[in-house]
């Protein structure tokens, strides 16, 4: 053992008092006095407290952060072996996006979508007139309503007073008011029934290509939805208006999540900027059609400076992730579609979850693309032209223990439209939570079979059944939020192993396969 200077000790002692911080005060006190090492023993305690492993569940929070670059390091590996191996199978598949589009279907396309508008105008002239009658109903309301209260009349004077007392006629107009707040709703109903049914009819008989009909057939179902709203919101607008209805009646719910997790349901009061009939204009009207939510109000909170920089930020967004989408679709999601059309022939389960389960890889990376350049990047730049200042597009779902509570975050536009239009009038009208909840998802799930089974050609079923059936499956995974609690990591990663790395990519071979089989067969 060689002998140190008493300069190099100290240097070392130093060093070492840094590193342990945990060093007995009797060392510490050795140092001090700068006694030599033999005065210390090897009796001090080192096991003093009761501290559980740093992974166990009864620790206190760690930092995982080199475990996620190790993940993220065998995750950029694995697909860089994964491009390497595709370009060496099949080459760069690549060809310019839309040329295998034919032109008739880009023009019938363009057609679909320039005759829809047409419905917002619709929409506009008839709550316009809608509007005109409830502003006559208002005027001959309060020219009927008599000036002062009636006096008593004699017993001798009442023939002669009912021959000269004017009738009263509050009642009739109310009725009449009635009466054409129905026929109102009627034809709402006739225009949102067009709304659906021509991009329908234009995306099963017209248009061949599936992408481009089911483009179509999206834009019809977003305007039936925003049209929907638009026509409920000014009836309770125009009934308030001619009936009087108290302001408080419009008191609106708002639903915020806390600490552990739960919805906390709070009344408040917003105060529109418009009021009722002022609402009902072109500009109006027009600026809700493009506005990046699907339930109307007559006004909403707005910001008061354009960003550039913000706005052209999220533009590059969205051409960098529509081009990485199309990218994904082309080089990687289509051959193993192809590949997995033999596996289905001959029953091969094997094969086919293995189909499945490489398929899922990229139908994620598609997946949370699409998320991303929608509800994000396009929103975003939407409501930055458009000055919209609410821009909860979407909450934190992808830390979602349980399949429920995805569907309330991951769209809340969507989310929003279904709890204010559907699920609150049912409930308010006695309707059971429950109950409540399976209408919505059939609602859900019969549009998504129509955008889906209509644009492909095959209404089998797989869209609506994969929606509807997230009834039992919340069922199920609702107990174990509750076992495990609101983190739950297990939820969590049940909610991904269904959602993401089963089911849809399981949804997109069906479909593919059917597909591929009945145009071979032509």
């Amino acid at each position: 053992m060689t002998e140190s200077t008493p300069s190099t000790c100290a240097k070392e002692d130093n060093a070492s008092v840094t590193a342990l911080p945990d060093i007995p005060p009797v060392i510490a006190d050795l140092k001090a006095s700068n006694k030599t090492s033999t005065s210390y023993k090897h009796t001090f305690p080192v096991h003093t407290k009761l501290i559980p492993s740093p992974l166990s569940k009864e620790a206190p929070p760690e930092s995982y952060r080199g475990f996620v670059n190790l993940g993220m390091l065998l995750l950029f590996g694995n697909n860089i072996r994964l491009i390497i191996e595709n370009y060496l199978k099949y080459g760069f598949l690549i060809s310019f996006p839309g040329s295998n589009v034919s032109k008739q279907d880009w023009i019938l396309a363009a057609i679909t979508t320039v005759i829809l508008p047409l419905n917002v105008m619709l929409a506009y002239k008839l709550e316009h007139w809608a509007m005109e009658n409830a502003i006559g109903f208002r005027k001959r309301k309060s020219d009927d309503a008599p000036a002062e209260p009636p006096k008593a009349v004699a017993a001798g004077d009442n023939k002669d007073e009912k021959k000269n007392k004017k009738q009263p006629k509050t009642k009739m107009v109310e009725e009449l008011a009635k009466e054409n707040q129905s026929t109102v709703g009627w034809l709402h109903v006739a225009n949102l029934f067009f709304i659906i049914a021509w991009p329908s009819f234009m995306s099963f008989y017209i248009i061949y290509h599936p992408f481009v009909a089911m483009a179509c057939l999206m834009n019809g179902i977003i305007l039936f939805l925003k049209m929907t709203s638009f026509a409920l919101v000014n009836q309770d607008l125009r009934a308030a208006f001619i009936f009087g209805t108290p302001i408080d009646k419009f008191k609106h719910l708002t639903t915020v999540h806390d600490v552990s997790g739960k919805d906390i349901t709070k009344e408040e009061v917003f105060q529109y900027d418009v009021h009722y009939p002022g609402n009902i204009t072109l500009k109006n009207i027009g600026y809700f059609w493009l506005a990046p939510t699907l339930c109307y109000q007559p006004s909403y909170p707005r910001t008061t400076v354009f960003r550039k920089s913000f706005f052209f930020k999220r533009v590059l967004e969205i051409i960098t992730c529509l081009g990485m989408m199309y990218f994904l679709v082309e080089q990687y999601a289509t051959p193993t579609l192809q590949n997995s059309v033999r596996a289905f022939d001959e029953l091969a389960f094997g094969t086919i979850l293995e189909r499945v389960l490489k398929l899922s890889t990229t139908s994620v990376i598609i997946w949370l693309l699409m998320f991303y350049t929608f509800f994000h990047s396009f929103f975003n730049a939407l409501a930055e032209v458009l000055y919209f200042g609410d821009r909860r597009f979407y909450l934190a779902w992808w830390n979602a223990t349980g399949v429920g509570m995805y569907w309330k975050t991951w769209n809340s536009p969507v989310y929003t439209f279904f709890k204010r239009h559907v699920y609150l009038p049912l409930i308010t009208s006695g309707t059971s939570p429950m109950v409540a909840s399976i209408v919505i998802f059939f609602i859900s799930a019969v549009l998504h079979e129509v955008l889906i089974g209509f644009p492909t050609h095959m209404i089998y079923g797989y869209a609506f059944a994969g929606m509807f059936l997230q009834i039992p499956l919340i069922a199920l995974t609702k107990p174990l939020e509750k076992w495990r609690g609101a983190g739950s990591g297990l939820g969590n990663m049940i909610f991904w192993l269904s959602f993401t790395i089963l089911g849809q990519p399981a949804c997109a071979l069906l479909y593919y396969y059917h597909w591929t089989k009945r145009h071979i067969d032509e």
